[in-house]
């Protein structure tokens, strides 16, 4: 593995629950099958026109969201990425035909892919030992990298500041802290989602308004 910074430790952590439970929920660290089906809905419902558009699955994992949307009428080209080259490789043989990207986008030089939406579900939920401001700044920097590359709009989740309880394994950023940063760094045109019942949320952040 390439030194991808604070990432190799979420990287090294997903490739051992894909040894550990293979191509399964689990595998990709979620805890139950309803609760990721819950995910991908809100992630595709960040899509606001019923027209075929361009989606890039950034952190796709095992590509179970291409499985979701292939089961709706959602006119939808995929293409994923990931970090890890395990996963990747996995999506390639599941997927023939489809473009999976094993890519740093951090790193200078780095070729991103452009589309109109840029789904990032499950990527900042995690910390896995890494320090908060650590995982914070990572999360703003990869976030103001891709935001461009987006030519509508963006969503990711991070897990809720409003529990019974935080772990110290999961990744929980207030509101309005979130919220502070996507105002001055990407665009006012933003929804935060909080209504599908799991102990996270996801933001919708666009180009423009409606």
């Amino acid at each position: 593995m390439t030194d991808i910074g604070p990432y190799s430790a979420l990287v090294a952590h997903y490739e051992a629950c894909l040894a550990r439970h293979g191509d399964t929920c689990k595998g990709v660290d979620w805890p139950d099958a309803e609760g990721a089906a819950t995910r991908y809905r809100v992630m595709a419902e960040a899509v606001r026109e019923r027209d075929p558009i361009d989606l890039l699955d950034f952190g796709c994992g095992a590509g179970h969201f291409l499985d979701y949307l292939r089961q709706t009428d959602r006119k939808v080209h995929y293409r994923g990425l990931d970090l890890s080259a395990r996963f990747v490789d996995l999506c390639r043989r599941k997927y023939p035909g489809v473009a999976f990207d094993c890519l740093d986008v951090m790193q200078d030089g780095a070729s991103v892919p452009e589309a109109d939406y840029i789904i990032m579900n499950g990527v900042f939920t995690e910390r896995c030992g890494i320090a908060y401001e650590t995982m914070f700044d990572a999360m703003t920097g990869l976030l103001a990298k891709m935001f461009p590359h987006a030519r509508k709009g963006m969503a990711f989740n991070l897990m809720s500041k409003h529990v019974d309880w935080e772990r110290e394994d999961l990744f929980h950023v207030p509101y309005d802290r979130i919220g502070r940063f996507i105002v001055s760094q990407l665009s006012r045109h933003h929804l935060i989602r909080a209504d599908y019942g799991l102990y996270e949320y996801t933001v919708y952040v666009y180009k423009a308004a409606e």
